[in-house]
């Protein structure tokens, strides 16, 4: 089943589920939480319906501007397709303004398959016709935060192996692309009750509840670049500040090494309190930025701790039960793929 949050979104719906209607593993249905919308959404989606080759149901909803929210929106449509899903239903949900790749669904069952986990996050991308609209420099920007990114990654990986989630993975978050077993997501509560950000909001409450997640690069979705988002604070708030004056900080995924260390040094601490009973909190760092302009030196510190790790691993004994498959083998120092992919929804 495919929860899809929609607010007038009258021009991009039809190729929407015309994406979702051309995929190999066909949806058992689509639901498209039509809220706070005044355009012609509804009526588009309608007249495509006898076309589709799955169940297309569309709920309209009303919130009041007190609540009214891309997040709420969400985990509302989520819950709805939830109830009434088997309980050994994978969930998905996607955007409005979004194609899914030809192989979407496919990849997504095939991650399920090869890892042992109850959560897949895709990458997001750009449409190619968007991807000419921004200009170089905000591609050159994001390709540094996102190489810093995947050095921090690789720390993680060589610091706190995860079989589940080996390299190559990617970095992102997206409501774009999620998949979740319905058991996983009735023990988390759902999609958090935050306005916006739910998707992070979303990753972090599965990682506290110890639910494996695959970041599988293979499943792909692609977005508009719009300078006019739905979401306070989403992807296209933050593009069309960008081309007015890029950020004086970056992602705030992206944290210093020092801080990354420590976070992966307590979550080992708590898992292992786990286990012999202790009673010891889930670690929530408070989070640290880094000024754009102080980047390349973050970069050049993470690069010396990550050869400081490698160095370390080599003199393990062979049988040291910390090997997974693949992720030592990652290029130094690590680059990813080279389609661009969207920019991150924090300011």
């Amino acid at each position: 089943m495919v929860a899809i949050p929609v607010c007038n979104e009258q021009e991009h719906i039809i190729p929407c589920l015309l994406a979702l209607a051309a995929q190999k593993h066909l949806p058992h249905r689509v639901v498209l939480w039509i809220n706070n919308t005044t355009d012609e959404t509804d009526n588009r989606a309608h007249s495509l319906a006898h076309r589709l080759p799955f169940k297309l149901e569309t709920v309209t909803v009303s919130y009041p501007p007190s609540i009214a929210s891309a997040g709420q929106a969400r985990r509302d449509a989520m819950a709805y397709v939830a109830k009434t899903a088997s309980s050994d239903a994978i969930l998905l949900t996607t955007d409005a303004d979004s194609e899914v790749a030809g192989d979407w669904i496919d990849s997504i069952l095939k991650a399920f398959i090869q890892y042992p986990v109850e959560a897949v996050f895709g990458r997001v991308l750009l449409l190619p016709e968007e991807y000419r609209k921004i200009p170089p420099h905000l591609h050159e920007d994001e390709k540094l935060e996102r190489a810093y990114g995947a050095i921090l990654d690789q720390i993680g990986l060589l610091a706190n192996p995860e079989p589940h989630d080996p390299w190559p993975r990617h970095l992102e978050h997206s409501g774009a692309s999620i998949a979740v077993t319905r058991e996983a997501w009735n023990r988390v509560g759902g999609i958090p009750g935050v306005p916006s950000g739910e998707d992070r909001a979303f990753a972090k409450v599965l990682r506290q509840n110890g639910i494996a997640v695959r970041h599988a690069p293979q499943v792909k979705v692609y977005v508009s670049a719009r300078l006019q988002g739905r979401a306070r604070g989403g992807m296209a708030e933050t593009l069309a500040r960008r081309l007015i004056a890029q950020d004086e900080y970056i992602d705030d995924a992206f944290e210093p090494v020092s801080r990354r260390l420590l976070r992966l040094r307590r979550e080992r601490t708590y898992w292992q309190s786990q286990s012999s009973c202790l009673d010891i909190s889930y670690p929530d760092l408070p989070v640290v930025c880094i000024r754009r302009n102080d980047l390349q030196q973050h970069h050049e510190r993470a690069l010396r701790v990550l050869k400081r790790l490698r160095q370390l691993k080599q003199r393990l004994p062979k049988k040291f039960p910390i090997e997974t498959a693949g992720q030592y083998d990652i290029p130094f120092p690590a680059l990813t793929a080279p389609e661009s992919s969207v920019f991150h929804d924090r300011p």
